[in-house]
């Protein structure tokens, strides 16, 4: 069964796919919506039942097919680009469907195996937000993914600054992988003590992405809406809230300032242009690093996936593709040529994938319950984590309650008292880096420049 899965990832993608996929990357740029009146009338014309936008009435891919290849051409021109574009998703989807509807499919290839869980996290654990700052993880999600680290070792690969992930996740229990997977860490004891698996390939970068750090702050602050985010050991230039057509002198500005720059590079995201080392590391390898630190590299039993919704993921994907150790989900309600086998909508199906999967995990089914444990990673230590998290956030409030109820002496000050520390909108990196583990080049990742 899981062969079969793999095979599908291993398809080529179709002209057909390529020409779709090309018009939904121009239509990134715009949306457009159906009125009332349209749909009713399409709906007549093409013999559909139903509302266009309501889920519970999608026909089944294959049906979606042959109702658009029912239109003349001629006429399929005219029809509104939602609807068409509708119709061409739904078509995609049948090469690469959605892991709820595919789950029972999806677990049956599990079976007696090892699952580790790798995951993006903007656009994934939470939607894509006007202000990054703003990309708060909700409770909701918090919660399921403390309980699938406590069935599968779970890391978060992001192109966020690691410190900036865990603040917004703050789950001890898992590994964290920040700007793009060039900041490595591993799950955090009580005390803030990290496991030995601390990774930094691109640390001698740091100077040099101050300075590009500042100069893109001072050259984007004359484009309205533009902002410039310090990831660490990358930088990431938003256009999401630049009117018109200004997003473009975001890019020219960005690329004007690294075209000086031969050991810098560009990579394209979501509204964000980023600026990264021209080093051979990324999602993919830092993926394949975590798998070789939890020891579940390469093992016919370990089974890993990745969920994330940008280009930058694809890295990923492909990683777990073309290594045989799993496969990728895709998060998209839009077209997109990807190395992904299955596909969910948005972080709501996500989290409903997420939840199954604790559930999955209860059963005999799990590898996990034969083998109980990795190289950094247990069931009991996770729960052990969380329990010491746990106790520790109840001290602190019953120390803090004391202190309410004690008088504050003239002249005297609470210590960690709310207001003493500032939030500015762009975090601000760790100013020490870590030099890369002797663990880390001994798993063979040597820094070798990239192309």
């Amino acid at each position: 069964m899981f062969t079969d899965v793999g095979a599908r990832c291993g398809r080529e993608t179709t002209g057909r796919e390529k020409r779709a996929s090309q018009q939904s990357r121009l239509m990134d740029r715009a949306s457009f919506e159906l009125t009332d009146e349209d749909v009713e009338a399409l709906r007549s014309k093409l013999g559909l039942s139903g509302s266009l936008n309501s889920s519970s009435s999608l026909r089944p891919p294959q049906q979606h097919q042959s109702v658009l290849a029912s239109v003349p051409v001629h006429e399929r021109r005219s029809l509104p680009l939602a609807l068409e574009d509708h119709l061409a998703f739904e078509q995609w989807r049948a090469t690469h469907p959605c892991i709820l509807t595919h789950f029972d499919e999806f677990t049956a290839s599990l079976k007696g195996k090892r699952l580790a869980v790798f995951l993006d996290y903007d656009g994934t654990l939470t939607p894509i937000v006007a202000n990054p700052d703003d990309a708060i993880l909700s409770p909701q999600m918090r919660d399921v993914v403390r309980k699938i680290a406590q069935h599968f070792p779970t890391a978060i690969i992001s192109g966020r600054g690691r410190e900036k992930v865990e603040g917004f996740v703050q789950l001890r229990e898992l590994y964290y992988a920040g700007s793009h997977g060039m900041d490595i860490a591993g799950p955090t004891d009580i005390n803030g003590g990290s496991a030995d698996s601390t990774f930094q390939p691109a640390v001698h970068f740091k100077p040099i992405i101050d300075e590009v750090y500042l100069e893109l702050c001072e050259r984007l602050k004359p484009i309205p809406g533009a902002s410039v985010e310090h990831n660490t050991f990358c930088v990431s230039a938003h256009f999401r809230n630049c009117p018109g057509e200004t997003w473009q002198q975001v890019v020219d500005t960005v690329e004007a300032v690294i075209a000086k720059r031969t050991d810098l590079r560009i990579t394209r995201g979501r509204k964000v242009v980023e600026i990264r080392p021209k080093v051979n590391w990324h999602k993919g390898t830092a993926l394949n690093h975590l798998l070789k630190v939890l020891g579940l590299k390469s093992q016919p039993d370990v089974v890993a996936i990745y969920i994330g919704d940008d280009h930058t993921d694809e890295d990923a994907f492909k990683a777990l593709r073309e290594g045989h150790q799993g496969f990728g989900i895709l998060v998209s309600t839009k077209i997109k040529d990807t190395a992904a086998c299955y596909t969910v909508r948005d972080p709501t199906e996500v989290m409903l994938f997420l939840q199954r999967l604790v559930l999955w995990g209860d059963t005999a089914d799990n590898g996990w319950h034969d083998k109980g444990c990795c190289s950094g990673w247990s069931p009991t230590a996770s729960r052990s984590t969380q329990q010491q998290a746990a106790a520790s956030t109840s001290a602190a409030a019953v120390a803090s309650a004391a202190r309410v109820m004690s008088p504050v002496g003239s002249g005297q000050s609470v210590a960690g008292s709310p207001g003493t520390h500032c939030a500015t909108h762009v975090q601000q990196p760790q100013q020490n880096g870590t030099a890369p583990s002797a663990e880390g080049h001994a798993l063979g990742h040597e820094l070798v420049p990239s192309a």
